[in-house]
């Protein structure tokens, strides 16, 4: 947690389509290697491209830069895994480690109620050499248990 002083600021990427990044809510902010990483979920829990998208600025007050490839993990039908959305990061202390913690809707509730029936998940994020985030695939599988290592 850092404080970024008392003056008040408003910051949500601009335009985009429900496609790509076009803000709705949910804003989760990270910092790795000299970046603020915005990661925002785009379009309602039961559209069928509700995806998290994300920007990245040197300052935690912006501006963001929206990613050239914004997506950060979407649903996948074929594999029945659907909402996938409003998200947090977690970073495993002193390595280069990430991890997106999303829900999903479970496949039963998808036209009764998808906004109540939420499964909470956990994969890996990664990035590619440049910074930029590689699209995450939701998994029903998850991640193995971690072990922090003790210095």
């Amino acid at each position: 947690m850092m404080s970024i002083g008392d003056e008040e600021f408003t910051i949500t990427p601009k335009g985009g389509s429900l496609a790509d990044y076009a803000f709705r809510e949910g804003v989760y902010v990270f910092y790795r290697k000299g970046l603020y990483y915005f990661l925002w979920s785009v379009d309602d829990t039961g559209a069928k491209n509700y995806h998290v998208a994300y920007g990245t600025s040197k300052s935690p007050k912006g501006p963001i830069k929206v990613a050239e490839k914004p997506i950060v993990i979407i649903q996948n039908p074929e594999e029945e895994i659907y909402g996938t959305g409003h998200n947090s990061i977690v970073n495993v202390p002193g390595t280069d480690e990430w991890y997106i913690v999303y829900h999903r809707i479970n496949k039963n509730y998808l036209n009764n109620g998808p906004g109540f029936h939420r499964e909470v998940c956990i994969d890996r994020l990664t990035f590619a050499k440049d910074g930029t985030i590689n699209q995450v695939q939701p998994t029903h599988t998850s991640i193995k248990p971690v072990k922090i290592r003790k210095k």
